[in-house]
């Protein structure tokens, strides 16, 4: 991993953590963290990913924004928004939706506008599922997950 990548990390909810290597961190005893190597290990699946080109396709387009598929699977969809203006992205019940912004700035607000704040590139946003939507506004590049 070097300058210009960018990496967005989906992964499910797990109660367990396994390390295979720590940074040399320390606990809050000044003792080496403890790895689980072995354990790791036995639950990858190294079987190489293929990826799946039919997935990813442009929704929508028009003056104000790109959508674009990513990926969509069982367990996530991924979309990339690319906004020139304004964006509204539905939130239903079904899932929450966690907003990436890869570049850009602007405001996030809900749609019944009672609430309104400010990104910038970097900044990430989880919107709990419910039947509303979302008003991006502004110049931005944002990645979209939904479970």
């Amino acid at each position: 991993i070097g300058a210009g990548v960018f990496i967005c990390e989906i992964q499910q909810n797990s109660n367990c953590t396994y390390r295979m290597y720590d940074y040399d961190r320390r606990d809050k005893f000044g003792n080496p963290r403890e790895l689980h190597v072995k354990k790791a290990l036995d639950v990858v699946d190294n079987h190489k990913y293929i990826k799946d080109n039919k997935t990813e396709v442009v929704i929508a387009r028009n003056e104000h924004f790109t959508e674009e598929r990513l990926v969509q699977c069982k367990y996530f969809e991924v979309y990339k928004y690319d906004v020139n203006d304004e964006a509204k992205i539905t939130v239903d019940e079904a899932s929450f939706v966690s907003v990436l912004f890869i570049n850009g700035s602007g405001t996030i607000e809900t749609d019944d506008y009672e609430k309104t704040m400010e990104f910038k590139a970097g900044d990430s946003f989880f919107v709990s599922a419910g039947l509303r939507s979302i008003i991006i506004k502004g110049q931005a590049t944002m990645v979209v997950t939904r479970v």
